[in-house]
């Protein structure tokens, strides 16, 4: 990401002092909510519209506070959130996904929930759901929603050009790159692989397939030591540099991988993303909607029904660890998030059924939803990904960034798998061992 100069900072860290602790001209609390933009402007709409129903609600006006709402570029949000953390400013309340909230509650930056929010909301999670934050029996996040990802999207027409069957996608890593190779034509890449400074968390959806690790991602159980300098990161990593090598893929990524616009505007045949794909093409390209294949992302050697396919992550809401209006802080998030089940279902259907629920009572709205049970999509995502999705890794963002900038010394700079995965493995462990990680998995995952 950016750096912010130092000159934004100070005034930043200013401005997070001078409002914090605000009171209104009506005398009252202001409680400040942040979130990142989000691709999707829809989200950004349900938010802003449903903090400002909160605001003339009874909750709201019984205790005599306000929810005030910040959205803070992605760009900027990492910097801006450590700067205001760093000097007791942060907001009380941050949209946060879930991969970052374990570590850090136990360095005390976010407050347990549990005792500012019912019992009945946690009750209600869905089990695999309950597992993602559950830390050593305290939630210190509350979901919104959860997205799986890899999933493998296509242009049908692109592939009846080719000669291949437009209902029948790649299975295994190496179909892939052989149909990337004959989708390859006029100037259409095959695929667009993902790559840049996103390319640390996208992994997570291929890495989530190893099942023969006997790990956590790329550590042991405990994080006593990597193991990466494997048949499976061989095969990977070779997977990206042919991709690479013989152009089948832009060398620099064409958007953010957050972005479906590549294949949607036939830049490429085939196309990486999440679940929240589907709804961008919904929402923005609905003329090619009956174009749009999809399928569980290929795995190593196409063995892929009832299998882990993907990484499932998410976002939720946090409370600071040095909150002063927590209890005001709970109220809202169960307003939102943790009550009643029309909120998150309207907010379902505006993304076009490209989020899925967190909650038993969601879930169970959402089966009795026609439109949802009728969306082809849905239904395969909760059929073939969701129930088989692996939780996103909780370790620290190091572990994931030099396994990513590997990659990419072989994508770009052609060095040689073998070598660069031993080297990787090195320091991998020269890092657990810098940072004491040793024991420190918060999930203790058997």
């Amino acid at each position: 990401m950016r750096k912010l100069s130092l000159t934004l900072m100070t005034l930043l860290t200013m401005t997070l002092a001078s409002c914090n602790n605000q009171n209104n001209n009506d005398g009252e609390e202001i409680v400040r909510l942040w979130c990142q933009p989000f691709t999707e402007v829809e989200t950004r709409t349900w938010l802003s519209e449903s903090v400002d129903e909160f605001n003339k609600s009874e909750v709201a006006i019984e205790n005599k506070f306000k929810v005030e709402l910040t959205f803070v570029s992605e760009d900027a949000w990492e910097q801006t959130l450590k700067a205001a953390q760093s000097s007791h400013t942060a907001p009380e309340i941050t949209v946060l996904n879930y991969a970052e909230v374990a570590l850090n509650s136990v360095e005390g930056y976010y407050t347990a929930l549990d005792e500012y929010m019912s019992k009945e909301c946690f009750d209600d999670l869905l089990d695999n759901v309950e597992e993602l934050i559950n830390v050593s029996g305290k939630h210190y996040i509350y979901p919104w929603f959860v997205e799986p990802y890899s999933i493998l999207f296509y242009r049908k027409s692109a592939f009846s050009k080719a000669g291949l069957d437009p209902n029948l996608a790649p299975s295994s890593w190496d179909e892939l790159y052989q149909y990337a190779k004959k989708l390859t034509v006029d100037g259409t890449y095959g695929i667009a692989m993902p790559n840049s400074s996103q390319l640390g968390w996208v992994l997570w959806g291929f890495l989530a397939q190893d099942n023969n690790s006997q790990g956590y991602y790329l550590l042991d159980n405990d994080w006593s030591k990597a193991k990466v300098n494997t048949p499976f990161h061989q095969s990977l990593f070779t997977l990206f540099k042919n991709m690479y090598d013989e152009k089948l893929t832009p060398k620099v990524a064409l958007s953010s991988y957050n972005e479906i616009t590549p294949l949607a505007e036939n830049y490429v045949a085939m196309d990486l993303g999440g679940s929240w794909s589907i709804g961008q093409i919904k929402n923005n390209y609905p003329d090619i909607l009956d174009d749009i294949g999809y399928a569980v992302c290929p795995t190593i050697d196409g063995k892929n029904e009832k299998q882990t396919t993907a990484a499932l992550g998410g976002w939720g809401m946090s409370i600071d660890g040095n909150a002063t209006h927590p209890s005001e802080c709970g109220k809202f998030i169960e307003w939102l998030l943790g009550s009643g089940t029309t909120n998150l279902t309207t907010y379902m259907k505006n993304l076009g059924y490209s989020k899925f629920a967190a909650r038993k009572s969601i879930e169970e709205a959402l089966a009795n939803d026609e439109n949802a049970q009728n969306d082809p999509f849905y239904k395969f995502v909760s059929k073939d990904v969701l129930p088989y999705a692996k939780a996103e890794p909780v370790y620290i963002w190091e572990i994931s960034r030099k396994y990513a900038d590997a990659l990419e010394t072989v994508t770009q700079l052609n060095k040689e798998v073998n070598s660069t995965l031993n080297q990787l493995e090195n320091e991998l462990n020269d890092l657990i061992e810098a940072e004491c990680l040793s024991g420190t998995n918060p999930f203790n995952q058997k």
